[in-house]
């Protein structure tokens, strides 16, 4: 079985599939999607956002972010310890998405 799923990231629209052997499965492979859709940058407001992904070089940690292409600000996605498969959007303590301004290398370091 298949199940198609959109979410919404800006002004695209992303479409994924889930797969399982049975009604069961499908759906909770499709909860290992557990974010909701973003419509526009949580700080300068743009509606012109993207998804990325990398690896880091030397630990080899996986990220999956949302970022801004006019601010360049962006919103990480969390992975469950115990179930990798499982991606949420960060927030902070008062449950708003965990925006982070854009740094340049130089100023990181």
């Amino acid at each position: 079985m298949e199940l198609m799923i959109g979410k919404q990231i800006g002004k695209t629209r992303y479409t994924f599939v889930v797969k399982g052997n049975d009604l069961h499965e499908l759906v909770m492979e499709a909860e290992k999607l557990s974010f909701h859709d973003v419509f526009k940058c949580g700080l300068c407001g743009d509606e012109f956002l993207y998804l990325t992904a990398y690896v880091t070089k030397d630990d080899g940690y996986k990220y999956v972010k949302i970022v801004c292409i006019k601010c360049k600000a962006s919103v990480t996605f969390g992975q469950q310890k115990k179930n990798p498969g499982v991606f949420y959007l960060r927030k902070t303590e008062d449950g708003k998405l965990d925006w982070k301004a854009y740094e340049p290398k130089d100023k990181q370091e």
